[in-house]
């Protein structure tokens, strides 16, 4: 940016509360209610959505953390689509503008994506403010992608979220970090990746059962079962419940017939 914002000194206040707040997040009920809270003050959002390189697999893995009603899995499931969801349009666009930051919908003079803007458009998400971070290789290892933006996608909420996405970052990689910790140390002492339950849900997906199915089949909430589902998705990386029944098979927790 050539011309800078100014920050208010309200502002200076609450971004060196959010980046000290951000040193104590290590887990992700702690991300949520930090971005909800330091991070909402200076990017009033209702759906945060990272995605990150960690190896494993070509591609990102995707999260999302979300206040709204209107953003279900069914739609985290398109946007997170390797192929043609968000990380494929946020890194066309980019490229177009030579920009790490990217608003959608933009009206100053910057390329239009319009596979992007019905993206937006079409799974509740109604805005987006985003910025891609670069690793030490020269290529995007990171995206975080700000939602149903409350407030105008301008020249200053460009240069809040280049103040706070490094901290971000650095936050939720800690929170994976943690993840891994202890799904290893949880690994080691039963020798399982997922629960005895989770793997009975599991073999339900596979079988077409939806969320309340499932809750019924067992007999607990349609909530439990969510939970035990995003539980089933970080522990085998995966982005979507078709990538974790993928993966459950390739890991030898279900058999492929």
């Amino acid at each position: 940016m050539s011309h800078l914002p100014v920050l208010e000194e309200i502002d200076r206040v609450r971004f060196s509360d959010a980046v000290e707040a951000s040193c104590r997040v290590s887990s992700r009920q702690q991300f949520f209610v930090w971005s909800q809270s330091s991070l909402q003050a200076l990017i009033p959002h209702e759906i945060l959505i990272c995605g990150i390189e960690d190896g494993s697999r070509q591609g990102m893995a995707m999260h999302r953390f979300s206040a709204s009603r209107y953003f279900r899995q069914e739609q985290f499931d398109v946007v997170a689509d390797p192929l043609n969801g968000m990380m494929p349009r946020l890194l066309a666009v980019a490229a177009s503008n030579r920009s790490n930051v990217i608003f959608c919908p933009y009206s100053s003079g910057k390329v239009v994506d319009d596979k992007l803007l019905a993206l937006v458009a079409e799974n509740e998400l109604k805005n987006l403010a985003a910025q891609l971070v670069m690793g030490t290789r020269g290529k995007f290892e990171a995206f975080y992608v700000f939602s149903r933006v409350s407030v105008e996608l301008d020249s200053r909420l460009g240069y809040m979220i280049e103040l706070l996405v490094p901290h971000l970052h650095n936050a939720f990689l800690r929170v994976l970090a943690t993840e891994r910790e202890m799904a290893g140390t949880n690994t080691q002492r039963s020798g399982r990746i997922v629960t005895p339950r989770q793997e009975e849900i599991l073999k339900l997906i596979k079988n077409g059962k939806t969320n309340s199915e499932i809750a019924e089949v067992l007999s607990c909430s349609p909530w439990t079962i969510k939970n035990h589902i995003q539980a089933i998705l970080r522990k085998l990386d995966s982005n979507t419940r078709t990538h974790a029944i993928a993966r459950a098979m390739s890991l030898g927790i279900l058999s492929p017939d």
